[in-house]
């Protein structure tokens, strides 16, 4: 069976997938937007603000939001680009009858050449199995000019503490610390725990990190191809309130971890391509 286009929040056009193991995911049209992946037997990974906005056009507080062409303010576009405001379509696919995938193509119209005067597809791909989410996007230069953009998959990912969280896999990486202006930075600690307010963009990233969440007794891997930067992400305390759709306690529940890239650009020269995919696991 196709996955089902059902009614989501205030009616939005989502995409349902299943797996025979029970695990399940949400992706909206509205920025191809995943913001819901159960594994077998399990909890919601996912994170989703308290009162994260469902309107075409909104981008979507939670979930997995897609970065591009711009990473956050890095450029002259809106903050993190125009793809997670953007209604995306379903693509025909060889295999129409898998209700575990779905892939989803953006292509340039007037309103983002206005934004940004390149011919492009973009396309996701994102499909689960009992214990994994993988989400893939693979961009295409339709056009005859060079372009460069930066993207990310900007996933925040469930945990029941902060406090009792840590993230593994950063040790002796170099990033750069947007919380102190930019400052490049070495992280020495065995182990990232979040107490404050924490913005760093991981350059050279690991291909794989670790999110222990230990309120909930698992272990969370985060895998990424392709994309060359990583980033971690969570407001705290001050600064929560100040971003739409975050209660004031939600940064105890949250953390972003992120497959990215920003340090260096990628270029894509017409009729090429480039992919990059971050994958979700359970361990």
């Amino acid at each position: 069976m196709t996955p089902p286009i059902v009614p989501g929040k205030n009616g939005m056009a989502t995409v349902l997938l299943s797996h025979p193991s029970g695990s399940s995911a949400d992706v909206y049209l509205n920025g191809a937007h995943v913001t819901s992946w159960i594994p077998a037997g399990g909890k919601e990974v996912l994170f989703m603000g308290k009162t994260a906005s469902f309107a075409p056009g909104d981008p979507i507080r939670g979930g997995i939001p897609v970065v591009f062409p711009q990473f956050a303010n890095t450029g002259p576009l809106p903050q993190h680009g125009f793809a997670r405001k953007t209604e995306w379509q379903l693509a025909e696919t060889a295999d129409a009858d898998d209700p575990t995938s779905v892939k989803l193509v953006l292509v340039d119209d007037h309103k983002t050449r206005e934004l940004w005067p390149y011919h492009f597809r973009t396309e996701l791909v994102a499909t689960i199995d009992e214990k994994s989410l993988e989400v893939k996007l693979e961009v295409f230069n339709t056009g005859d000019e060079v372009f460069s953009f930066t993207s990310a998959l900007h996933t925040y990912l469930a945990v029941s503490d902060i406090r009792e969280s840590a993230i593994r896999g950063f040790t002796g990486k170099w990033y750069l610390d947007k919380t102190q202006g930019g400052n490049e930075t070495k992280d020495e600690a065995k182990k990232l725990v979040i107490s404050d307010e924490t913005d760093r963009v991981y350059l050279k990233a690991p291909k794989k990190v670790e999110v222990e969440d230990r309120g909930n007794d698992r272990r969370i891997e985060v895998r990424a191809a392709g994309f060359k930067d990583a980033v971690v992400w969570n407001p705290w305390a001050e600064k929560v309130t100040g971003f739409i759709g975050l209660d004031t306690d939600d940064y105890m529940r949250m953390v972003c971890v992120e497959a990215a890239q920003i340090g260096s650009p990628v270029e894509l020269k017409p009729g090429t391509s480039w992919v990059g995919s971050q994958t979700l696991a359970l361990v």
